[in-house]
């Protein structure tokens, strides 16, 4: 389990650095302007579609019942898989087509603000990304069936192949003055893992046809998996549906906040993917199987961890959301106002950022249990209240509200999946200490003075932040005795 955990996280680690690279050269060579603000919108139109296949819920209902189907059959999980990739290989080419034949309608959907230049622009960067469609969900596919397989060395390689194209693109772009480069390194970094990946996969021997195909059989997998899949069938339209409304939304309040929220963006999902991947989805091949009381004991010690790890994460990132948002990007084009508008959405951002990390393991719980069913609830009623407060409430809190709407998703998620678990009961006096720790942190921390130079405010409020929360933890006999359990040589397995 620690091996797998470290695996994902250590592959996370290289893609957010190449990542942070990545952000900093684009918003030197390109700030909050025209060219970035078209690709941010090309990059939303092609992961949409893309994201309503190989999101969450395909490796959801896939993983579990692919590991049940092999327990018993070699040949049936084989049959599954096999299957899947017939019907996603047809659905791959005719998504491609569509993106490539639609993409002026369907930019004019994503962005109504953009100006008509911008938009054109915007076309036929989808265009190109839409030709590397195809491999983007195989591979993605092939991923799945590897981390089924307990190998997770594709999920961490996968976002840093993605980077690598994309900041050679951006270089391209700038160095050629040809904004279609960023496209293209999109597409080059998907046929390149997806000729890694299918190499990989070969040589393990992964991807072996069954022995004896019974075509009644299967018509019998592929209805198993439609069973698990069918609770999730609209989650990806909601989370698509999500994304493209703020999209919408930034493109109603400016050009600038369609890019500023994806520089907000990165900041906020890399804790997410630091903190809260590595567990889930090793979580999510390791809980099948178990039942509901073995799993919310291992939730119990993992929930107290994180929130030891997110909720100061959190809070810092409130409190200095426009100072850490200069030191990433201000510098070349990246002026004053992208500065003011990009902060003022990770401020919002940050405020519930804590809970929506813990939230997306505890999604991974229930997906284990193939409780997809609850799945869709709670994601239902914490996406409908992010799109209604991005809709209701732009006009008058600017960019900040695109940041405040993730937040209310954030808490709304956490506070629906402990409730299915039932997990309040263990998990509600850690929440207590760890919210009392950060309200003292706000208002101590908020008192202290201000140095006019960047990096010496950053040392001294980061520098605070350790001692305070080393000092919080060590105070507390719980969450004392979680950071000795799981740092400990011998510590007891805590998932």
């Amino acid at each position: 389990m620690r091996k797998a955990i470290a695996q994902i996280f250590s592959g996370n680690v290289v893609s957010k650095v190449l990542g942070l690279v990545r952000e900093v050269l684009t918003a030197a060579l390109f700030g909050t302007g025209q060219a970035i603000g078209a690709f941010r919108i090309a990059q939303t139109g092609t992961l949409s579609p893309i994201n309503f296949f190989t999101g969450d819920s395909l490796n959801a209902a896939f993983i579990p019942l692919y590991k049940s189907l092999r327990s018993t059959s070699v040949d049936q999980a084989q049959t599954l898989f096999w299957s899947i990739c017939g019907l996603f290989g047809v659905l791959a080419l005719a998504l491609g087509t569509a993106l490539f034949l639609g993409a002026a309608p369907w930019i004019s959907v994503l962005a109504p603000g953009l100006e008509p230049d911008t938009a054109m622009m915007a076309v036929a960067m989808l265009k190109i990304m839409g030709l590397g469609v195809p491999f983007y969900l195989m591979s993605a596919i092939l991923m799945f069936l590897s981390m089924a397989h307990e190998d997770f060395i594709p999920m961490a390689v996968r976002p840093t192949v993605q980077n690598v194209g994309l900041i050679v693109g951006t270089i391209a772009a700038f160095w050629l003055s040809d904004f279609t480069f960023f496209a293209w390194g999109f597409t080059a970094s998907y046929v390149a893992f997806s000729i890694w990946i299918v190499n990989r996969s070969w040589r393990a021997g992964t991807v072996a046809l069954p022995t004896l195909w019974i075509w009644p059989q299967v018509g019998q997998v592929m209805a198993a998996f439609w069973v698990t899949l069918r609770p999730l069938l609209l989650l990806p339209v909601m989370l698509q549906g999500n994304i493209v409304v703020e999209r919408a939304v930034a493109s109603l309040i400016g050009l600038v906040a369609i890019s500023a929220l994806d520089y907000a963006r990165f900041v906020t999902e890399t804790l997410v993917l630091l903190l809260s991947v590595p567990v889930a989805f090793t979580g999510l091949v390791l809980w099948s199987g178990l039942d509901h009381s073995a799993i919310r004991q291992r939730l119990h010690k993992v929930i107290l961890l994180m929130l030891i790890a997110a909720v100061p994460l959190s809070a810092f990132l409130a409190l200095n959301a426009h100072t850490v948002v200069r030191a990433l990007y201000e510098r070349g084009a990246f002026d004053a106002a992208s500065v003011q508008i990009t902060g003022n959405i990770l401020f919002g951002a940050a405020l519930g950022l804590w809970a929506q990390v813990i939230a997306y393991v505890l999604i991974k719980a229930l997906n284990a249990q193939m409780r997809n069913t609850a799945v869709l609830w709670v994601m239902s009623l914490s996406l409908g209240a992010n799109i209604a407060f991005n809709l209701l409430m732009h006009p008058y809190l600017g960019a900040m509200t695109l940041g405040l709407g993730n937040s209310i998703y954030g808490l709304i998620l956490l506070l629906a999946t402990m409730t299915v678990l039932q997990l309040w009961r263990k998990n509600l006096r850690g929440l207590l200490v760890m919210a009392i720790g950060a309200a003292g942190y706000l208002v101590v921390a908020g008192q202290l003075p201000q140095s006019e130079h960047l990096v010496n405010h950053l040392i001294m409020a980061g520098g605070f932040a350790l001692v305070y929360w080393a000092v919080w933890v060590a105070s507390v006999p719980m969450l004392r005795r979680a950071v000795t359990e799981a740092v400990a040589p011998k510590a007891r397995q805590i998932i």
